[in-house]
């Protein structure tokens, strides 16, 4: 990235211009005819082109055509970072049906709920991911399925497609190869070229969120959301023609979905992935395949900088990063800027119920503007609503007591509405009417200040706010306070009971490497800077890799509830 950030956006303005908004799969195919010869997908044992990726996922559409596979019906994808996840999610599109990725990560039980609940009539699944035999479970879950019968659990499920890399074969399965190479490429544009078109307002997937205080629910994310988000993103970002993105984050995941998979197309550019994190071999594939881009979380940030302190490498091609899902002190922005060569270092926000990263602090801000703030709303480009001031997207803050909108400036609970919202969940209809009201505006459950200039800043997430006596507490405030302590390097807090006062603090501390604190030092320091019944009343230090993170890095507060309960003894004492 030679040119200025401004240059590049001009650039990707006039090349997009004539642009309007596509269903995902046609859209990638007509990119592919125009970058056919660039690499698309960079794995660990091979590249794979635009033209690879358009024929393969042509052939695979075709396939599940040939497996009955009728519109709108929801195959589910038990897939991690390999390039038949993108060949599966075109081809899925291309055929007609709704995908429904799911966390790879997830036990029996909870696969279990999420291919019921979606009413999935395929799933299409990695047969072994490290320890996780997933041909195992299924066969638990739905063993009439293999016997090429109906099946109790899952009245819909019709066929289990099996991707080995090993090229195993397993009864009463369908291989993922096998059905790929069933078609011819010329018979598979000729068999789709029959089918009824999509509209950019159809459902293409269906996305579980993460489930940090509930049950998962499934939003659903039109072709149009996926489109204008990733056209946001390339503008604010300033996408440059072959951009080389590495993406460690998993790509069931709206965020590396969209940011990663849709938005590097719109510039021929490519995306270098990994299926199982590991910091060492991440720099390594950075090196090699010259990245000049990361989409990461702050876990991943944080282990990849300390993996360069210790063994650095030459990652002179790396730009850029978008790091986004957790809070990060201004002095870990600082550092992972500084020590990993970067020009440009953003943050971001998102939902799933809004397509991954709406807003994003600009290339150009400094530390202290990324520390602070999650950005504010991406361009609309040329697809922008007048009636939106040229965006997608449009927010503003709500008192969360009266429901009034709150001037610039006030803290109050943060909504959004405009053609990035989701319409709903899937069969939840009391939680669509919960989250959405009758003008569109969603619901984000976070509480947000936005100022004068459209920045906004999270202040905390209502469902975590404690009362102590009569008092509201906002987490959010309380671990600003502890990690502006050069020893601590996170904090995170929670209501917990207490016979007397209802409710009482409790913090979760990780310290920097090599740092030492008690829990006298920290509540002293606390109590300098926040009124006393702020302070929390009980301290644990924890490390990193303890904390209950879901598989996009974010902290599963109720859990770290779930693990007082279990030790409240203890930690009273």
């Amino acid at each position: 990235m030679t040119s200025s950030l401004e240059n590049r956006r001009n650039i990707f303005e006039e090349k997009s211009k004539e642009w309007t908004p596509k269903p995902v799969h046609e859209f990638f195919f007509r990119m592919a005819e125009q970058y056919k010869d660039n690499d698309y997908i960079i794995g660990l044992q091979k590249t794979w082109t635009y033209a690879d990726i358009s024929d393969k996922s042509k052939q695979f559409a075709a396939g599940l055509i040939k497996l009955e596979l009728k519109r709108n019906e929801h195959v589910a994808l038990i897939l991690p970072n390999h390039p038949e996840f993108v060949v599966s999610k075109y081809g899925v599109s291309a055929a007609g049906g709704i995908a429904v990725p799911l966390n790879y990560r997830l036990k029996k039980e909870e696969l279990n709920y999420l291919i019921s609940q979606s009413d999935s009539s395929y799933i299409i699944t990695l047969d072994v991911w490290n320890n996780i035999n997933f041909v195992s479970i299924l066969k638990e879950l739905c063993p009439e399925v293999f016997e090429g019968k109906s099946s109790k659990a899952f009245p819909n499920l019709k066929e289990i497609i099996v991707f080995s890399p090993e090229g195993k074969k397993y009864p009463g399965t369908t291989a993922f190869y096998d059905l790929l190479f069933s078609t011819e490429i010329s018979q598979a544009e000729e068999t789709l070229s029959y089918l009824k078109k999509p509209k950019v307002s159809d459902v293409t997937d269906i996305m579980y969120t993460s489930g940090t205080t509930s049950l998962p629910k499934g939003v659903l994310v039109t072709h149009d959301m996926v489109w204008r988000s990733a056209l946001g993103s390339c503008i604010n970002r300033g996408y440059q023609e072959g951009r080389k993105i590495f993406v460690p984050i998993p790509l069931y995941h709206c965020f590396a979905y969209i940011e990663g998979i849709i938005a590097a197309s719109m510039v021929g550019g490519a995306i270098i992935l990994q299926v199982d994190f590991n910091e060492s071999q991440s720099l390594e594939l950075m090196e090699v395949h010259e990245a000049s881009d990361i989409l990461c979380v702050p876990t991943i940030g944080l282990r990849l900088l300390e993996e360069q302190r210790k063994n650095p490498r030459d990652l002179s091609s790396l730009q850029a990063m978008y790091c986004a899902g957790s809070e990060v002190s201004q002095k870990i922005w600082h550092d992972l800027k500084t020590e990993l060569g970067l020009k440009e270092l953003i943050t971001g926000y998102g939902m799933t119920e809004c397509a991954a990263g709406i807003l994003q602090t600009d290339p150009n801000d400094e530390i202290s503007r990324v520390a602070k703030y999650v950005g504010r709303i991406i361009p609309g480009g040329h697809i922008g609503l007048d009636e939106l001031d040229g965006k997608n997207i449009q927010f503003k803050v709500r008192n969360i007591d009266t429901g009034q909108d709150e001037v610039h400036g006030t803290e109050g609970e943060l909504v959004c509405r405009g053609p990035l919202v989701t319409r709903g969940y899937y069969k939840k209809p009391e939680e669509t009417a919960n989250s959405i009201d009758s003008n569109g505006w969603l619901k984000t459950g976070d509480l947000a200040i936005i100022d004068e200039n459209g920045y906004i800043s999270l202040t905390g997430r209502i469902k975590e706010i404690y009362r102590i006596g009569a008092e509201n507490v906002a987490p959010k405030e309380i671990e600003d306070v502890l990690t502006s302590h050069n020893k601590i390097n996170q904090a995170y807090v929670i209501g917990v009971p207490d016979t007397i006062m209802g409710e009482v603090g409790m913090a979760w501390i990780v310290l920097e490497p090599g740092e030492s604190l008690d829990e006298q030092e920290i509540f002293e320091y606390a109590s300098n800077y926040l009124a006393r019944f702020k302070v929390p009343k009980y301290f644990k230090f924890i490390q990193h890799d303890e904390l209950p993170l879901t598989a996009t890095g974010k902290l599963q507060k109720f859990k770290l509830k779930e693990l007082y309960m279990n030790e409240e003894e203890k930690v009273q004492s």
